[in-house]
């Protein structure tokens, strides 16, 4: 769960206790102190001017991430770890040497467009990590009392990657003894290839999703959800309508139908709960 000293961190601790409460783990509280910004007289300064500018950050830094979460994280095993570096890179290199099983990263966007944006370093960490990021653009507005874990939702494109979410969500929804409900947002056939076709031509490119989704949930009792639209605005909407805690989509290479890979910002942007991407 990587820091950054703002009230989204207590927020986002929320979340980790509620899944601790469901199976025990460690939780790491990550914090990188970032280079300097090298501004023109710290430059001519020299080193030493440097120097104590990084040791008085590193000391303000782990004075701040020792005394962060206490009360949210209570009763729970915790380590805090600090780096340096640019922050996006250290959280990805450490979640990969340390075999880290869940990153927990709120998402941060700034000024009148916050809505329409993710964080810099969230962003990056989204596009680099391996292990499976939790994250959501409302997480620092909850209160512990909010968050429930009853039906976890997994949004699919049909294409490769649709199994290993399925898969994902299942064991998500397992853990937490939540119902699993899976989702498609179809974008229509007209929508792929570019020309108007006739309703008959349509409802065959229905069927055949039908088919595929049957297929892809064969063998589980869980309920499906299929609707028209734009990827992320249809699957914002699937959730609520299916009354869903946590969506999880796939964020690595896919070339199905509705390519959500390209969508999982938006996704992210526009559901109002936290989101899995694997």
């Amino acid at each position: 769960m990587p820091v950054d000293f703002s009230p989204r961190d207590a927020a986002a601790a929320h979340y980790v206790k509620q899944l601790y409460r469901k199976s025990p783990f460690e939780t790491i509280l990550l914090h990188v102190v970032p280079p300097p910004d090298y501004e023109a007289a710290v430059l001519e300064a020299g080193g030493p001017v440097l120097q104590e500018l990084m040791d008085t950050r590193r000391k303000l830094g782990q004075d701040r991430l020792n005394a962060t979460c206490l009360s949210e994280l209570e009763g729970m095993p915790v380590e805090r770890v600090l780096l340096e570096g640019f922050p996006s890179e250290q959280i990805v290199k450490f979640a990969e040497a340390e075999h880290i099983d869940l990153i927990v990263l709120p998402t941060h966007g700034y000024g009148p467009f916050r809505r329409f944006l993710l964080g810099s370093v969230t962003s990056k960490v989204l596009h680099d990590a391996q292990c499976p990021v939790l994250t959501g653009a409302h997480m620092e507005t909850l209160n512990l009392e909010d968050i429930h874990f009853n039906k976890v939702a997994a949004a699919i494109d049909l294409g490769d990657t649709s199994m290993k979410v399925i898969e994902k969500a299942k064991a998500l929804a397992d853990l937490l003894g939540a119902k699993l409900v899976v989702l498609h947002a179809m974008q229509g056939i007209n929508a792929h290839v570019g020309f108007n076709f006739e309703s008959e031509h349509e409802l065959h490119f229905e069927t055949a999703v039908q088919q595929r989704m049957a297929e892809l949930t064969n063998g589980l009792n869980v309920e499906t959800l299929i609707d028209t639209g734009e990827p992320a605005k249809t699957v914002a909407a699937l959730v609520a309508r299916c009354g869903a805690d946590v969506v999880v989509i796939a964020r690595s290479t896919s070339h199905g139908l509705a390519a959500l890979r390209t969508q999982t910002y938006a996704i992210i942007r526009e559901s109002g709960v936290p989101v899995l991407s694997v």
